[in-house]
């Protein structure tokens, strides 16, 4: 008949208030019991508690592209950042060799020697040491606390001890965190150096070799000769752009500035003893090498720009000697003739000295065109130990700038500029416990009884199959009821009598197992 009883009339929200209210127990009694067990296990559980600092990792940003952007280890996102400084910290915080040198410091290790476990008996002090390693594990405590903020501390019984383990912890972990900072980047130079020292080996033999085949050579004519199969063509497309410059626009500079000069002089000055002063003769020869050898170099070349910073700085000095002359030769004109006349002196100087250069390099190319022709197994060879020294050369300049940088970045930890830890906020002694939590342990106990209490309600409702009431025989039946007989009691209803009072037996039983294990068992490892 279950079928035709459930299809009787829609919900009544009365008639399931009278249904909960008939077994009103099966809620009152969970939800006694369950705040009686939060209630004993506040009282019983031993009282923990807490101190903790506050850390802060500040990431300048470094206004130069030769310091590293410290972010980028962490990723882009201020959330990588922070998840990832956790898990190094964290990882730092619970190595063994973090804990092993709290533990020996502050000699946790000797209440365990001193006071032996009763069933595995005398520990020796390495197995003490390993314990304790393992309970402060259990004690520490790292969280995320902000943006970049960090909170650090321990947990103890006694309150003292957990401040005083957290202000050492502190201290030390900032130690340690900075330490292995510092030595990851230190393992990196020194890798570095070796290689550079092996690489600057290698560049040696190879330049020893280039030199040892040119002396023995049968032509000497590249013996003073900077030109090579590598930057033959670079030397010759920079030859014809000199060559046009020199005819060109400096041939239009030259008479623009003569014609100037005719002005102020009824004739050209001599440029000669000005060539010949020995600091600008100096000057000008330095100028020259520093620009023949600016010819091997193409758009792009590493040393190029230090080439054009040391010319500028020599064209510089170049026209200041100049200037100083031209005033004590000619101390009747003034400033503006004087500075018309030195413009002239030094373009043709410059201009000679362009001129040297241009015929120096076409003189290089043709032997070195001359020597391939005469003697071509020769300059293969040539070739070939020259690249060798190229390359050789390339790799101590890489690593020498590497090491630079990892020399500037170590430089910048130490003076913690890019990246900081700080200690922002001091731990406190702590006043209060963190366990046990009475708001947590009364709010699990009135969700647990809720819910133990609301399901068995429902699940008796569920399962109780008996008319309750008249009118459900006559709906479900069919049939019309003319008559009821009071209950008489006998040994049926004794039997059913004692399996209700096992079946409350049961419930409380299971009620209190269940709030024994949330509240004993699960709590804790919770907390």
């Amino acid at each position: 008949m279950d079928d035709a009883q459930a299809a009787g009339p829609g919900f009544d929200p009365m008639a399931m208030l009278r249904l909960f209210w008939r077994r009103k127990w099966l809620f009152i009694i969970p939800f006694i019991l369950c705040f009686s067990m939060a209630a004993v296990a506040i009282k019983i559980m031993t009282p923990i508690y807490y101190s903790a600092g506050q850390v802060q990792m500040i990431l300048h940003n470094a206004e130069t592209d030769l310091i590293n952007n410290p972010a980028r280890r962490y990723g882009g996102s201020r959330r990588n950042i922070d998840r990832m400084a956790l898990e190094e910290m964290d990882l730092l915080l619970t190595s063994p060799e973090f804990l092993e040198i709290v533990v020996r410091e502050l000699e946790l290790y000797r209440a365990l020697v001193a006071e032996p476990d009763p069933e595995t008996g005398p520990m020796t002090e390495e197995q003490a040491v390993h314990r304790a390693m393992s309970r402060l594990k259990s004690m520490l405590r790292i969280e995320v606390n902000g943006s970049n903020l960090f909170l650090i501390g321990a947990t103890n019984t006694d309150p003292q001890q957990a401040y005083d383990l957290t202000v050492f912890i502190l201290d030390r972990f900032l130690a340690e965190y900075r330490t292995s900072r510092l030595a990851a980047r230190t393992t990196t130079r020194d890798f570095l150096q070796r290689q550079l020292d092996s690489y600057q080996t290698e560049l040696v033999k190879a330049e020893n070799a280039l030199t040892s085949f040119q002396s023995n050579m049968a032509s000497a004519t590249l013996a003073d000769s900077e030109i090579n199969a590598r930057n033959l063509s670079v030397a010759q497309d920079n030859l014809e752009q000199l060559r046009g410059l020199y005819n060109g626009e400096d041939e239009a500079e030259i008479n623009r500035l003569q014609v100037a000069t005719v002005r102020i002089t009824p004739r050209l000055p001599d440029v000669q003893p000005y060539r010949s002063n020995p600091s600008i003769l100096s000057i000008v020869r330095e100028m020259q090498d520093l620009g023949l050898q600016k010819q091997m170099l193409a758009t792009g070349d590493r040393g190029l720009d230090d080439l054009d910073a040391r010319l500028g700085q020599l064209r510089l000095r170049l026209n200041n000697r100049i200037e100083e002359r031209v005033a004590a030769d000619y101390p009747a004109l003034g400033y503006m003739d004087r500075n018309q006349l030195s413009q002239y002196i030094y373009f043709s100087i410059f201009r000679q000295g362009r001129r040297w250069v241009i015929d120096e390099l076409d003189r290089q190319i043709q032997a070195f065109r001359d020597f391939t022709a005469r003697q071509p197994g020769q300059s293969s060879r040539l070739s070939e130990l020259q690249d060798d020294v190229d390359s050789a050369r390339s790799l101590v300049t890489t690593m020498e700038r590497e090491i630079a940088e990892q020399n500037l970045n170590l430089e910048a930890s130490l003076n913690e500029i890019g990246f900081q830890i700080k200690v922002r906020q001091r731990p406190r002694f702590p006043t209060v416990p963190i366990e046990p939590n009475k708001t947590k342990l009364l709010l699990m106990g009135f969700l647990l009884s809720l819910g133990l209490g609301t399901g068995l309600v429902v699940l008796a409702i569920l399962l109780d199959r008996s008319f309750t009431r008249v009118e459900d025989i006559e709906r479900t039946l069919g049939l019309t009821v003319i008559g009821t007989l009071p209950v008489i009691p006998n040994d049926i209803f004794e039997h059913q009598r004692k399996l209700r009072i096992l079946r409350w037996v049961t419930i409380v039983l299971g009620i209190i197992a269940v709030g024994a294990v949330g509240f004993l068992v699960v709590y804790p490892r919770l907390s």
